[in-house]
């Protein structure tokens, strides 16, 4: 029997887990994102020590391997290892960005694409032999085209923009009232501004709701995001020969299939796109079983996945 931890870090939550080889997990922590791009360096490799020492020490022996999918780490570097190396006895210690949770969740230890559209966005395209590709998510002062945080922030920008009269009156207005709280006007904007990147992404549920009502405003921030999204899938077509393999993840495409079917459908010709049907921090724990030299069966997967289900009762 062998004991691994698996991370799936993002802007909004971090989620560890530690498993046996046979799927059984026996403890789980879920922390505040990590992304060092949002919060520094010193901070998110602070988070993670405490994410890791919540489930570390349930193991029932050696811990074999650890492998987390981090967002952020791409731009940063790896961070973590050198800390985690000094304050834990792990054999194996990797740590990648966390589009690789979503490849391995979908398609195994294989090539193929991850597509993030969560709070922030961006693709990253795995090909064996090959650095690992990101394409967009340049951090949300300057590309996250297709999130939440921007699908949010288009939102509340029309709202304020039609409180002023510089365009059209949107459901915008009524709908953002009521998450907010208040009318729709420049009493909100310390409290947008105070909220940060994950509050303003919350305001992408305003747009959905908005379009089903037959709002032209948001019609046109679901076409126009949708199409950024699908955008990075014509980037990642030269990084393999013919048709390619793409899984989608994160809270927007799996709160608003409408979307995730809107970018399909805006795809490159070849993208074979598919929608996240297990948690990233599954994929992390395909990585983790990799490392460990341990197949991952049917049986593991079932398995772990109940496991998991019972965990976020």
């Amino acid at each position: 029997m062998k004991y691994c931890i698996a991370i799936d870090g993002g802007g909004t939550k971090t989620d560890t887990v530690l498993f046996d080889t046979e799927g059984n997990i026996l403890a789980r922590h879920v922390g505040p994102g990590n992304n060092p791009t949002d919060i520094g360096c010193d901070e998110a490799r602070k988070r993670l020590m405490e994410d890791i020492d919540a489930v570390y020490h349930n193991a029932g022996g050696a811990v074999e391997t650890l492998y987390g999918g981090i967002a952020g780490t791409l731009p940063n570097g790896d961070i973590y290892s050198d800390e985690i190396s000094r304050r834990y006895d792990i054999r194996c210690i990797r740590i990648e960005d966390d589009g690789c949770n979503l490849i391995s969740g979908a398609f195994g230890h294989a090539d193929g694409c991850g597509m993030v559209c969560g709070t922030g966005s961006s693709l990253f395209a795995r090909r064996e032999g090959q650095p690992l590709r990101h394409i967009g998510g340049k951090g949300y002062m300057i590309d996250t085209g297709g999130s939440g945080f921007e699908i949010g922030r288009d939102a509340i920008c029309m709202a304020l923009r039609a409180a002023d009269g510089r365009t059209e009156h949107t459901v915008l207005q009524e709908l953002l009232g009521e998450m907010l709280g208040c009318p729709v006007d420049d009493r909100v904007i310390p409290m947008v501004h105070r909220g940060g990147r994950p509050y303003i992404a919350s305001f992408a549920a305003a747009v959905f709701a908005g379009r089903r009502m037959g709002d032209r405003v948001c019609e046109e921030i679901f076409q126009r995001q949708s199409a950024l999204m699908a955008d990075l899938t014509y980037a990642a077509r030269t990084s393999f020969d013919g048709e390619f393999n793409v899984v989608a993840g994160g809270g927007i495409v799996s709160h608003f299939p409408e979307y995730f079917e809107a970018i399909k459908q805006k795809s490159a010709p070849g993208a074979n796109l598919v929608l996240q049907s297990a948690p990233p921090v599954y994929g992390a724990a395909a990585e983790a079983m990799w490392d460990a030299g341990e197949p991952v069966t049917d049986g593991f997967r079932a398995r772990f996945l109940e496991a998991y289900a019972q965990t976020q009762k």
